[in-house]
């Protein structure tokens, strides 16, 4: 219902898939003993293949804008001991009534067994907006934004906060440019990314792919749905911007380290409103600029009570992040 409401249709994919298609390490991949074809030999270790169908499906009928989301089981071979290795998720053991028990059918196992889990999948191509007619966001087309923009609302909506991104140096055999997902920097959640272009050529789609998948029964056993009541704020808010050079390496998720570390009193949101490259700005750096607003719960704040606030952040990120702010 959640993903629905942002915009997302509901794909549904074979459990069975082709050796060929899966990605990951190839002892992990769970074999039939007895396929019925070589296009269905193996027990999906990943939704994504399935969704890259699903894409190229539509694409080969002309619905070249397509935001598509999944549900269901994935299935993995796993030695004694040996957590899952590759970028590949965490896994539970298999339940009654699951996918592998009902098709019925017989795997090669060794002494580790046949793991599953249950996951969830989005993959987008296309235009952004395909139903405006007019104006300069016609033709945008889906970006690795829209995808986490897509994942965080959901995430927020669906109870599980406090979610990190930890971008990864190398491409991986699926993703040219991804990140991992982590609850609290540390239980691994899954990944997003986008697709190598070789691999969206290979399924005949012209435009870029972006792709995220998640472990659900992760997502399930750690979620909060109980919801609490915020009063609509009674005092008027204070704003500081900053605009500071930093490295070029230097994340998004850097900065709002620095500004937790930093603790700042009666801080209510921060907002990255700009990044420049370019004339003036030394290479290997960046300017950006953020606004913090500051807001007091009991009484409207003065001016020294935001002031000391703010230099405690600023403080932080010269001596955390390297910063030079820019004046002016």
């Amino acid at each position: 219902r959640l993903l629905a409401g942002l915009g997302l249709n509901e794909a549904q994919g074979q459990t069975l898939v082709s050796r060929d298609e899966c990605r990951g390490p190839s002892a992990e991949v769970v074999a039939l003993a007895n396929p019925l074809s070589s296009d269905m030999d193996v027990l999906r270790p990943s939704l994504i293949p399935g969704l890259l169908d699903s894409l190229r499906h539509n694409v080969s009928r002309k619905n070249y804008d397509v935001a598509l989301f999944e549900i269901g089981r994935v299935f993995q071979q796993r030695a004694p001991g040996v957590p899952p290795g590759g970028g590949s998720l965490t896994t539970n053991a298999p339940r009654q009534g699951s996918d592998l028990q009902t098709q019925n059918v017989s795997t090669r196992q060794d002494a580790g067994g046949t793991h599953e889990e249950r996951r969830i999948a989005i993959a987008l191509t296309g235009r952004r907006a395909p139903g405006f007619w007019s104006g300069d966001d016609r033709d945008a087309k889906f970006d690795l934004s829209d995808l986490k923009g897509l994942l965080e609302e959901f995430l927020e909506q669906f109870g599980v906060r406090g979610v990190t991104y930890t971008r990864r140096a190398e491409p991986t055999a699926l993703l040219i440019e991804s990140a991992t997902i982590a609850l609290g920097g540390k239980l691994a959640l899954g990944e997003i990314g986008q697709v190598s272009p070789a691999l969206a050529k290979r399924h005949d789609l012209r435009d870029a792919v972006f792709v995220a998948e998640l472990n659900l029964d992760q997502l399930l056993a750690r979620r909060n749905a109980a919801k609490s009541f915020k009063a609509l704020p009674q005092f008027p808010s204070s704003r500081r911007d900053v605009a500071m050079l930093v490295p070029e390496a230097t994340t998004h998720d850097a900065v709002l380290g620095a500004v937790r570390q930093a603790k700042p009193q009666n801080l209510e949101t921060v907002e990255l409103f700009d990044v420049f490259r370019g004339k003036n700005i030394p290479a290997g750096q960046k300017s950006v600029a953020y606004a913090f607003t500051y807001r007091g719960t009991e009484k409207t704040l003065t001016d020294g009570e935001v002031n000391a606030a703010h230099e405690k952040v600023v403080g932080q990120f010269k001596q955390a992040l390297g910063a030079t702010l820019r004046e002016g």
